[in-house]
Protein backbone atom coordinates (compact mmCIF):
# COMPACT_ATOMS: atom_id res chain seq x y z
CA UNK A 1 0.00 0.00 0.00
CA UNK A 2 2.81 2.31 0.68
CA UNK A 3 4.17 1.58 -2.40
CA UNK A 4 1.22 2.31 -4.27
CA UNK A 5 1.02 5.70 -2.67
CA UNK A 6 4.53 6.73 -3.09
CA UNK A 7 3.51 6.09 -6.97
CA UNK A 8 0.40 8.39 -6.85
CA UNK A 9 1.85 10.88 -5.08
CA UNK A 10 5.35 11.27 -7.50
CA UNK A 11 3.06 10.48 -10.80
CA UNK A 12 1.01 14.02 -9.19
CA UNK A 13 4.59 15.71 -9.17
CA UNK A 14 5.64 14.81 -12.49
CA UNK A 15 1.91 15.82 -13.91
CA UNK A 16 2.31 19.36 -12.68
CA UNK A 17 5.77 19.93 -14.11
CA UNK A 18 4.87 19.30 -17.84
CA UNK A 19 6.49 22.84 -18.44
CA UNK A 20 9.80 21.75 -17.57
CA UNK A 21 9.73 19.10 -20.44
CA UNK A 22 9.23 21.50 -23.39
CA UNK A 23 12.27 19.38 -25.30
CA UNK A 24 11.68 16.15 -24.21
CA UNK A 25 13.31 15.08 -27.41
CA UNK A 26 16.54 16.18 -26.70
CA UNK A 27 16.50 16.09 -22.74
CA UNK A 28 16.10 12.20 -23.82
CA UNK A 29 18.80 12.54 -26.37
CA UNK A 30 21.19 13.68 -23.69
CA UNK A 31 20.41 10.67 -21.56
CA UNK A 32 22.16 7.26 -21.52
CA UNK A 33 20.15 4.84 -19.07
CA UNK A 34 17.06 5.48 -16.74
CA UNK A 35 15.41 3.45 -13.91
CA UNK A 36 11.95 3.44 -13.08
CA UNK A 37 8.21 1.83 -12.20
CA UNK A 38 5.76 1.48 -14.03
CA UNK A 39 1.68 1.08 -13.02
CA UNK A 40 -1.57 2.22 -14.36
CA UNK A 41 -5.30 0.31 -15.28
CA UNK A 42 -3.30 -3.41 -16.56
CA UNK A 43 -3.84 -6.50 -14.29
CA UNK A 44 -0.49 -7.14 -14.40
CA UNK A 45 1.12 -3.75 -13.31
CA UNK A 46 -1.27 -3.38 -10.28
CA UNK A 47 -0.33 -6.23 -8.74
CA UNK A 48 3.37 -6.23 -9.83
CA UNK A 49 4.59 -2.91 -9.89
CA UNK A 50 7.64 -3.60 -12.16
CA UNK A 51 10.61 -1.58 -12.36
CA UNK A 52 11.68 -0.46 -15.52
CA UNK A 53 15.39 -0.20 -16.67
CA UNK A 54 15.33 2.03 -20.05
CA UNK A 55 18.04 3.19 -22.82
CA UNK A 56 16.18 6.46 -24.28
CA UNK A 57 17.02 8.22 -27.45
CA UNK A 58 15.74 11.29 -29.61
CA UNK A 59 13.62 8.56 -32.15
CA UNK A 60 13.73 5.17 -30.01
CA UNK A 61 13.67 3.99 -26.62
CA UNK A 62 14.15 0.54 -25.74
CA UNK A 63 14.14 -1.15 -22.11
CA UNK A 64 13.34 -3.98 -20.23
CA UNK A 65 10.79 -4.36 -17.31
CA UNK A 66 10.22 -7.00 -14.34
CA UNK A 67 8.76 -6.77 -11.17
CA UNK A 68 6.20 -9.77 -9.29
CA UNK A 69 3.77 -9.17 -6.33
CA UNK A 70 0.60 -10.90 -4.87
CA UNK A 71 -2.97 -10.74 -5.25
CA UNK A 72 -5.20 -12.37 -2.81
CA UNK A 73 -8.57 -13.47 -2.65
CA UNK A 74 -10.95 -14.74 -0.03
CA UNK A 75 -14.24 -17.01 -0.75
CA UNK A 76 -16.42 -17.96 2.59
CA UNK A 77 -18.85 -20.90 2.27
CA UNK A 78 -21.34 -21.69 4.48
CA UNK A 79 -22.53 -25.32 5.27
CA UNK A 80 -25.48 -27.21 7.57
CA UNK A 81 -23.97 -29.35 10.34
CA UNK A 82 -26.97 -32.33 10.97
CA UNK A 83 -25.66 -33.53 13.58
CA UNK A 84 -24.76 -29.89 15.42
CA UNK A 85 -28.33 -28.74 13.75
CA UNK A 86 -26.50 -25.49 12.77
CA UNK A 87 -24.88 -23.70 10.28
CA UNK A 88 -21.25 -23.15 10.25
CA UNK A 89 -18.53 -20.72 7.63
CA UNK A 90 -15.30 -21.78 6.43
CA UNK A 91 -13.38 -18.69 5.24
CA UNK A 92 -10.59 -19.61 2.72
CA UNK A 93 -8.07 -17.20 1.30
CA UNK A 94 -5.86 -17.77 -2.10
CA UNK A 95 -2.88 -16.43 -3.01
CA UNK A 96 -2.02 -15.58 -6.51
CA UNK A 97 1.67 -14.80 -7.37
CA UNK A 98 1.80 -12.22 -10.24
CA UNK A 99 5.25 -12.04 -12.66
CA UNK A 100 5.89 -9.54 -15.53
CA UNK A 101 8.92 -9.67 -17.74
CA UNK A 102 8.66 -7.33 -21.28
CA UNK A 103 10.83 -6.51 -23.72
CA UNK A 104 9.97 -3.04 -24.72
CA UNK A 105 10.05 -0.49 -27.03
CA UNK A 106 9.16 3.32 -28.13
CA UNK A 107 8.57 5.06 -31.39
CA UNK A 108 8.43 8.49 -30.75
CA UNK A 109 6.52 10.83 -33.60
CA UNK A 110 7.35 14.06 -31.93
CA UNK A 111 8.65 15.44 -29.13
CA UNK A 112 6.47 13.47 -26.85
CA UNK A 113 3.82 11.43 -28.96
CA UNK A 114 4.83 8.09 -29.52
CA UNK A 115 4.06 4.29 -30.01
CA UNK A 116 5.05 1.86 -27.61
CA UNK A 117 5.25 -1.57 -28.34
CA UNK A 118 7.09 -5.06 -27.52
CA UNK A 119 6.66 -8.55 -25.86
CA UNK A 120 5.15 -9.33 -22.96
CA UNK A 121 5.67 -12.94 -21.23
CA UNK A 122 2.98 -12.98 -18.19
CA UNK A 123 2.79 -15.83 -15.53
CA UNK A 124 0.14 -16.40 -13.01
CA UNK A 125 1.65 -19.05 -10.00
CA UNK A 126 -0.63 -20.89 -7.37
CA UNK A 127 0.58 -23.01 -4.54
CA UNK A 128 -1.78 -25.99 -3.58
CA UNK A 129 -4.53 -25.57 -6.15
CA UNK A 130 -7.16 -27.51 -5.22
CA UNK A 131 -8.91 -29.56 -7.90
CA UNK A 132 -11.85 -31.90 -7.22
CA UNK A 133 -12.72 -33.90 -10.45
CA UNK A 134 -16.66 -35.22 -11.10
CA UNK A 135 -17.64 -38.49 -11.70
CA UNK A 136 -20.24 -37.64 -14.87
CA UNK A 137 -21.77 -41.50 -14.14
CA UNK A 138 -22.93 -41.26 -10.90
CA UNK A 139 -22.30 -37.17 -10.00
CA UNK A 140 -20.09 -37.54 -7.55
CA UNK A 141 -16.75 -35.87 -6.94
CA UNK A 142 -13.80 -37.95 -6.71
CA UNK A 143 -10.72 -37.69 -4.45
CA UNK A 144 -9.35 -34.11 -3.86
CA UNK A 145 -5.77 -33.23 -5.51
CA UNK A 146 -3.26 -30.22 -4.91
CA UNK A 147 -1.57 -28.98 -7.49
CA UNK A 148 1.28 -26.17 -7.97
CA UNK A 149 -0.19 -24.16 -11.13
CA UNK A 150 1.31 -22.07 -13.56
CA UNK A 151 -0.35 -20.22 -16.48
CA UNK A 152 1.95 -18.39 -18.96
CA UNK A 153 1.13 -16.43 -21.85
CA UNK A 154 2.95 -14.63 -24.60
CA UNK A 155 1.84 -11.37 -26.40
CA UNK A 156 2.72 -8.57 -28.38
CA UNK A 157 2.06 -5.36 -26.94
CA UNK A 158 0.92 -1.96 -28.87
CA UNK A 159 -0.46 0.95 -27.85
CA UNK A 160 -0.33 5.22 -27.77
CA UNK A 161 1.27 7.33 -25.17
CA UNK A 162 2.68 10.45 -24.34
CA UNK A 163 6.21 11.01 -22.66
CA UNK A 164 8.13 14.00 -21.17
CA UNK A 165 11.55 13.70 -20.15
CA UNK A 166 11.98 16.92 -17.68
CA UNK A 167 14.91 19.41 -17.91
CA UNK A 168 16.13 17.72 -14.25
CA UNK A 169 16.56 14.04 -15.41
CA UNK A 170 13.08 13.05 -14.71
CA UNK A 171 10.42 11.49 -16.87
CA UNK A 172 6.70 10.33 -17.11
CA UNK A 173 4.75 8.08 -19.49
CA UNK A 174 1.19 8.14 -19.95
CA UNK A 175 0.23 5.03 -22.35
CA UNK A 176 -3.38 5.99 -22.71
CA UNK A 177 -4.19 2.35 -24.29
CA UNK A 178 -1.98 -0.86 -24.60
CA UNK A 179 -3.56 -3.38 -26.70
CA UNK A 180 -2.32 -7.00 -27.25
CA UNK A 181 -2.47 -10.00 -29.43
CA UNK A 182 -1.33 -13.36 -27.85
CA UNK A 183 1.19 -15.34 -29.29
CA UNK A 184 0.91 -18.50 -27.35
CA UNK A 185 -0.22 -19.84 -23.89
CA UNK A 186 0.05 -22.54 -21.23
CA UNK A 187 -1.47 -24.48 -17.69
CA UNK A 188 1.67 -26.87 -16.33
CA UNK A 189 0.83 -28.24 -13.35
CA UNK A 190 3.06 -30.19 -10.38
CA UNK A 191 0.93 -32.43 -7.69
CA UNK A 192 1.68 -32.06 -4.31
CA UNK A 193 -0.53 -34.08 -2.98
CA UNK A 194 -3.91 -36.68 -3.53
CA UNK A 195 -3.71 -39.59 -5.74
CA UNK A 196 -3.13 -38.56 -8.94
CA UNK A 197 -4.72 -40.08 -12.51
CA UNK A 198 -5.10 -39.00 -15.95
CA UNK A 199 -8.41 -37.77 -15.75
CA UNK A 200 -7.46 -35.26 -12.39
CA UNK A 201 -4.14 -33.96 -14.12
CA UNK A 202 -6.10 -33.11 -17.61
CA UNK A 203 -8.32 -31.40 -15.28
CA UNK A 204 -6.37 -29.53 -13.46
CA UNK A 205 -4.06 -28.15 -16.10
CA UNK A 206 -7.27 -27.86 -18.71
CA UNK A 207 -6.33 -24.77 -20.14
CA UNK A 208 -8.46 -22.05 -20.75
CA UNK A 209 -9.12 -21.09 -24.61
CA UNK A 210 -11.20 -18.11 -23.23
CA UNK A 211 -8.20 -15.94 -21.83
CA UNK A 212 -7.14 -13.11 -24.22
CA UNK A 213 -4.35 -11.40 -24.16
CA UNK A 214 -4.30 -8.69 -21.45
CA UNK A 215 -4.91 -4.93 -22.27
CA UNK A 216 -5.11 -2.01 -19.98
CA UNK A 217 -5.61 1.73 -20.19
CA UNK A 218 -4.09 5.00 -18.43
CA UNK A 219 -0.51 3.39 -17.62
CA UNK A 220 2.00 5.06 -15.87
CA UNK A 221 5.66 4.63 -16.52
CA UNK A 222 8.48 6.76 -14.05
CA UNK A 223 11.69 7.54 -13.38
CA UNK A 224 14.96 8.93 -13.76
CA UNK A 225 17.95 9.19 -16.30
CA UNK A 226 21.40 9.60 -16.36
Amino acid sequence: MIRKLSILCLSILFCGSVAWAADSAGNRKDQTVRLGMKTGLHVFYLVSTPFVLEFPGEDFTFGLVYGSGDFTTTQTSTSYSSSSGGYSSVTVTDTWKFTTSELTGRYYIGNSFNIPFGVAMYNIHKDDFKYQDLDTTSSTYREITYWDLDYKITQLNLGIGNEWTYDWGGYLGIDWFQGGAKLSDKVSVKQTSGSVSSTSKTGAEKESTDISAFAGVLIFTFGFGF
